[in-house]
């Protein structure tokens, strides 16, 4: 049998290639944008595992710009759950990759700028994260700014404990200069409207439903307060806390998670269920 000179090169060339095939077999390769350039380096970066030492296993949750969610140093188990989650929550993830080891989820749309009907679809989303770590035993060490960048979020840290495949927590967020919303928990909605009965002089001024949460609107400004009222603010959050507390639930974390409106922004409470994994 006569071989061609292109059959001859074609059967070079894969035998160059195989063994570049065999190598690449297993290995991850991630295409980062490199900011402000149009070129695309690709590199593979081995994946964190939790911070640890003598037992104790720590890892985080970032926040980035208007979309992104980092997860850093979870198990490969969380994180597959929680792309359920954000999905069921928020929405449709319009990207996911490696980000240096951690492990990124860009989202459609932008829940961290938080205004309008995704200020409370973001705070749902952040109530579905929280959910899900306690399920597989990750409790909330600590919301913390860690950036001096503008517009920047929390970064939650996380402890390694007891799962919790009862769990249930509910978030609130502090809205405007008057608003507080309820975020999937309707019936804590009393205990809400009996605080600010008995501890802000202002009153009530509406009550409403705001694309699924409930809504009270003050009378004042209780988050921009002058005089007594910088007082009677903060002895209505203390009833709301004590109020909620006395259902089983207690404050489980204040998290910064919105970018805000000119600058400003409040944080957003979570409550979670007292019980034996969390207390």
């Amino acid at each position: 049998m006569v071989v061609s000179y292109s059959q001859r090169l074609v059967i070079s060339l894969l035998e160059v290639v195989a063994p570049i095939t065999r190598i690449l077999t297993g290995i991850k390769v991630y295409v980062f944008t490199q900011s402000h350039s149009k070129r695309k380096n690709v590199m593979s970066y081995p994946k964190l595992p939790p911070a640890q030492l003598e037992g104790i296993q720590v890892c985080s949750i970032s926040f980035n710009r208007t979309d992104r969610i980092r997860l850093i140093g979870l198990p490969v188990d969380v994180i597959e759950s929680m792309k359920d989650a954000i999905t069921r929550s928020w929405g449709q993830i319009q990207n996911q990759s490696d980000y240096y080891g951690a492990f990124e989820f860009k989202l459609s749309g932008n829940p961290w700028r938080g205004q309008g009907e995704d200020a409370v679809h973001s705070r749902r989303l952040l109530a579905a994260i929280l959910t899900t770590m306690a399920r597989f035993g990750w409790n909330l060490l600590q919301s913390a700014d860690v950036s001096k960048k503008e517009f920047d979020k929390d970064t939650l840290f996380f402890e390694k404990g007891m799962p919790d495949p009862d769990v249930s927590l509910f978030a609130m967020s502090f809205n405007m200069r008057d608003r507080i919303r309820i975020i999937d928990a309707p019936s804590f909605a009393v205990c809400v409207q009996d605080a600010i009965q008995s501890q802000w002089r202002n009153g009530i001024q509406d009550k409403r439903d705001y694309y699924g949460s409930i809504e009270f609107k003050l009378s004042g400004n209780p988050w921009f307060p002058n005089g007594s009222d910088t007082v009677y603010g903060r002895m209505l959050l203390c009833q709301i806390i004590a109020n909620i507390r006395a259902k089983s639930y207690k404050l489980y974390g204040s998290i910064d998670i919105s970018m805000g409106h000119e600058g400003s922004d409040l944080e957003s409470w979570v409550f979670r269920r007292v019980g034996p994994a969390w207390n």
